[in-house]
């Protein structure tokens, strides 16, 4: 054969795609800066236990709070005010009233119009019976900043990005 070498065929097409990929360059997807800041609103209920988020621009849709109420032993449209809280926390709505006994913790499932919610208990069995005076707030810093519930007879709860409770912030 003349003193050449022959390569197989499989080891040739090994070779050239080592080739193609060590002259290839990554693919860096460009970023930005988000800093997400926590946004409290307060809002009506309505008589079918729902609040319109167009309530306060810019929001805009319907939000059925009425499994949460029901949770809560509190008619649809008989809260003591008429009135809950409603804050966006780190991609999450977060949802307490007067008589509430827990913190809802609200998800939007993407693609959908729908969420899941679980309640972040917040009355003890054997503290005060249930909230009054309830205030949700952002508390700390923008690198480790949590919700805040704030409430008359009860100690403030800090709710992490992560949606853990503590009694403070990290």
């Amino acid at each position: 054969m003349n003193g050449r070498r022959f390569v197989s065929q499989p080891v040739l097409a090994l070779l050239i795609a080592a080739a193609v990929l060590s002259c290839a360059t990554p693919v860096v997807q460009p970023t930005l800066m988000l800093e997400q800041h926590s946004l409290r609103i307060p809002l009506t209920l309505e008589a079918d236990g729902t609040v319109l988020l167009a309530e306060r621009p810019p929001l805009i849709g319907r939000l059925d709070l009425s499994p949460i109420l029901r949770a809560e032993g509190v008619n649809p449209g008989v809260p003591p005010d008429g009135k809950v809280q409603l804050m966006m926390h780190y991609g999450r709505l977060y949802v307490v009233g007067d008589s509430f006994h827990a913190l809802w913790e609200i998800t939007p499932q993407p693609g959908s119009t729908t969420a899941s919610f679980r309640p972040i208990p917040v009355v003890r069995e054997s503290g005060p019976g249930a909230m009054k005076d309830v205030r949700l707030s952002r508390y700390g810093s923008s690198q480790a900043s949590c919700l805040r519930l704030d409430w008359t007879g009860g100690k403030p709860v800090f709710i992490t990005p992560r949606g853990e409770i503590r009694d403070d912030c990290p």
